[in-house]
């Protein structure tokens, strides 16, 4: 059994460590490069172990498949680059993914990138116009029908793009 002296010697310095006045320094987060690191993955995600392209690189990747069929489709993909969704709220994503495309692309090819006006919201409401559209059910298939089919019956579908 410990005595007197022992117990109260450690209770008076817990008490005024909890004592102490609260200054603006324990209030404060300090950001480091984890700032700027947060966002990058979206260009590096093998900084997370992810063995996947970047989002520039995955851009360029659908631009050359797209392109092979339609000499000025490609011209016309780079001059109209939309950028969506909470993450192209990311102080200077659009001109990072800018650049990043302008490396994988040929030098002098026009480049644009825009971000939509509600990034948030956009994407929900073109997605839920399009369901809502009568034609919808002709122009989607049923993941029955993926499982059933294969993949190879998903890459015989002919998509359009157009401006």
């Amino acid at each position: 059994m410990p005595n007197k002296s022992e117990a109260g010697s450690s209770q008076p310095a817990a008490e005024a460590q909890r004592a102490r006045p609260l200054t603006k320094e324990d209030f404060q987060i300090v950001f480091g490069v984890e700032r700027f690191r947060c966002p990058e993955i979206l260009f590096n995600p093998n900084w997370i172990a992810v063995d996947q392209a970047g989002l520039h690189e995955m851009a360029g990747v659908s631009i050359r498949r797209l392109s092979c069929k339609d000499e000025g489709l490609e011209e016309r993909l780079t001059s109209s680059i939309l950028v969506t969704g909470g993450s192209s709220l990311f102080p200077g994503i659009i001109e990072r993914l800018e650049a990043g495309i302008r490396m994988i692309r040929p030098c002098g090819a026009p480049i644009k990138v825009v971000r939509a006006l509600d990034p948030v919201m956009d994407a929900w409401r073109g997605a839920a116009a399009f369901a809502s559209a009568p034609q919808f059910h002709t122009q989607t298939f049923s993941r029955m029908d993926y499982f059933e089919k294969g993949e190879d019956w998903l890459r015989s579908y002919q998509i359009k793009y157009s401006l």
